[in-house]
Order: structure tokens, then sequence, then C-alpha cells
């Protein structure tokens, strides 16, 4: 079973690569460091409401992309 990190972090690059976004830009436009990026979409570490927000707003995406149905974490 995946846990909810990891399936926020592969839709969070999901949303990113659909925007044709490396993880540098969205670093950049985070004001983060591009390691964080990459920990985040692989799961290593959890992110914040305030920054999964910002994702959204800046990828336009909306929380039903980011965020995983119940039914997705009970499998």
């Amino acid at each position: 079973m995946r846990s909810v990190i990891e399936i926020i972090g592969k839709n969070i690059k999901l949303a990113r690569v659909k925007k044709e976004w490396s993880q540098a830009e969205l670093a950049h436009n985070l004001n983060v460091e591009q390691s964080y990026i990459s920990r985040v979409e692989t799961g290593s570490i959890a992110i914040s409401c305030e920054k999964v927000y910002e994702i959204m707003v800046l990828l336009n995406c909306e929380a039903n992309d980011i965020f995983p149905s119940v039914s997705e974490i009970k499998k």
C-alpha cells in the first residue's frame, strides 16, 4: 500500500509534467531548492498544506488532481 505522501508527490509530479515545467522551474517559483521538489515528488518528505496550495495555484490544478481519493488510499 502506498502512503498518502507518496501519492501526493506522484500527483504533484504529474501536474508539473503536464504543465511542462522542470523541477527547477517549480522550485524557483516556490522559492525552494530543487532537491526539495525531488524529495516531495518521491514521497521522501511530507509537504505542508500551504506549499500544496501554492503548487495548485502555480500549476493551475484542483485539489482532486493532487489529493488521493479515500478509495485510492484503501487499496
